[in-house]
C-alpha cells in the first residue's frame, strides 16, 4: 500500500453473483482514492473485479452472512483503518468524516434501522444467555463500517464477534448482531454516524443529502442532492419530501 494514510475499502464476498455485485459497486460508486480488498473464500472466481483490485482469500466455516465475521479479523496488517462496504452499496458523497471518526475511537458505525437488538428476529435470548438484560440495546448495520481492525480495543471487539458467531452457529441470525453484542458486552463505544453514511431505504428520514446507498434497489437520481428544508424518505423508487422543517 502506498497511501500516506493507510487507508483501504475492503469488500467480502463469495460466490460470482456477489463478487460481480462488488464489481459493480466499485464501477458505479464515487469511492476515495484508497486501495481497495475483496476478502474471499478459496474457490469464488474473481475475474470479473475491475484491474488494480487486491484479493484475499480465506477459507471459512460458517455460512450465511455470520461468514463475515471470518473476514474481519483477517486483513492485511499494513491496513491501518478500513472501510468495509457491503456489496449493495454505493459511495455518492464525500465519507471522509467516517474515517476521520474511526481513527479517533475506533470504530464509525451507523445503527440500523431495525434498530432494536433485542427485538431483531428475537435475538434477546442470545443476549440473556450471554447475561446482557434487554433493556433498548441499539443493533448497528455492518454494511458500512469504518474501523482500525489492529487497535487493540478494535480487535477485542472483532474477535469477540467471532467468537459469539462460532458459538451460534446453529441459529440464523445476521454478523451484525454478534458485533453489536460484542461491542455492548466490551463496553465498547464506537461513534454513531448519521444515517446518510448507511441509508437503507425502508423508510427511515433522510436529513440533507445521502453519501453512501446501501439498496439493491435502483439508486435515485437526486440522492446526493436533497432539496434543503425537507426531510425526505425513499417511497416507490424515489426519494419524496415527507417533512418540511424550518430553514
Amino acid at each position: 500500500m502506498s497511501m500516506k494514510s493507510n487507508r483501504a475499502i475492503v469488500f467480502s464476498a463469495w460466490g460470482t453473483e456477489y463478487v460481480e455485485r462488488v464489481a459493480s459497486c466499485i464501477r458505479e460508486s464515487q469511492l476515495p482514492p484508497h486501495p481497495i480488498f475483496v476478502i474471499t473464500d478459496a474457490a469464488t472466481d474473481v475475474t470479473g473485479l475491475p484491474a488494480g483490485i487486491e484479493v484475499v482469500r480465506r477459507d471459512s466455516q460458517l455460512s450465511g452472512k455470520a461468514r463475515k465475521t471470518e473476514f474481519f479479523t483477517c486483513l492485511p496488517e499494513e491496513i491501518e483503518t478500513a472501510l468495509f462496504l457491503d456489496a449493495d452499496t454505493r459511495v455518492i458523497g464525500d465519507i471522509s468524516l467516517g474515517f476521520q471518526k474511526a481513527e479517533q475511537h475506533g470504530i464509525a458505525i451507523v445503527p440500523a434501522p431495525h434498530y432494536s437488538l433485542a427485538d431483531f428476529r428475537d435475538f434477546r435470548q442470545v443476549m440473556l444467555n450471554e447475561g446482557v438484560t434487554p433493556l433498548g440495546q441499539i443493533i448497528y448495520n455492518s454494511g458500512v463500517m469504518f474501523c482500525k481492525p489492529y487497535q487493540p480495543e478494535v480487535r477485542a471487539v472483532l474477535d469477540l464477534t467471532l467468537a459469539l458467531a462460532q458459538k451460534y452457529r446453529d441459529k440464523v441470525w445476521s454478523d451484525q448482531t454478534y458485533l453489536s453484542l460484542a461491542m455492548e458486552l466490551l463496553n465498547f463505544n464506537p461513534y454513531t454516524l448519521s444515517p446518510s453514511f448507511n441509508y437503507r431505504g425502508f423508510g427511515e428520514l433522510i436529513s440533507g443529502s445521502i453519501r453512501i446507498w446501501h439498496s439493491y434497489e435502483p439508486l435515485p437520481d437526486n440522492a446526493a442532492s436533497l432539496e434543503k428544508g425537507y426531510l425526505h424518505r425513499y417511497e416507490r423508487g424515489k426519494l419524496v419530501k415527507a417533512v418540511k422543517v424550518p430553514l
